[in-house]
């Protein structure tokens, strides 16, 4: 009796091993797109893990902080540089990590938006036209004639009353299809000789 007791013990635990072994961890994998481009960029991540994942851990910039738990999610970098993007996904039979060195590249945005005024200097009250000189494609135009953080024009090459002395920083800031462009021209407009 007790060898049939031991003998049907051996082929349960001999089944339970079997089905145990059928079941392996997950193996994290993702895609992302798009891979590069200019600030701020959107980037869709994807998981295609493999196993039966219950549970996903992103870390998009490698600073060991979990920035998102969706199964896919987007992020937004918004300063230039290279990113490696690790992915932690979980299962009741374990769990798998995959790093992506570099694998999002984030690259500076080209120096576009110029200008240049007429007259940059003035006795008494003043009228300068400015004339844009960006050499690319551009969809507005934010000007500030005082570098005081206001913008006093949206029109592409605006003209401008200096009425009082003074010599003033200009700042044009441009948006075009791929990113924001700013320039500013320090101590650009000279007025001497109004009255105050």
């Amino acid at each position: 009796m007790s060898k049939i007791l031991i003998a049907l013990a051996l082929i349960l635990l001999l089944v339970s091993f079997m089905a145990g072994c059928g079941k392996s961890g997950p193996e994290a994998k993702f895609t992302a797109e798009p891979l590069t481009g200019y600030p701020p960029l959107a980037v869709q991540f994807t998981d295609s893990s493999t196993g039966e994942v219950q549970a996903w851990e992103w870390d998009f910039d490698n600073d060991g902080m979990i920035d998102s738990t969706e199964q896919n999610p987007q992020y937004t970098y918004e300063e230039p540089g290279n990113y490696t993007v690790s992915l932690t996904v979980s299962s009741p039979n374990g769990n798998n990590t995959v790093t992506q060195t570099e694998y999002i590249k984030v690259m500076p945005c080209p120096r576009f938006a110029d200008f240049i005024a007429e007259p940059t200097s003035g006795v008494g009250t003043t009228i300068v036209q400015f004339t844009d000189m960006s050499t690319v494609e551009v969809s507005s135009w934010a000007w500030d004639f005082q570098s005081d953080g206001i913008v006093d024009s949206n029109e592409q090459n605006p003209s401008h009353v200096y009425a009082q002395n003074g010599v003033y920083s200009v700042t044009l800031t441009i948006t075009t299809p791929t990113c924001d462009d700013t320039i500013t021209k320090y101590d650009y407009i000279s007025i001497t000789g109004c009255h105050t």
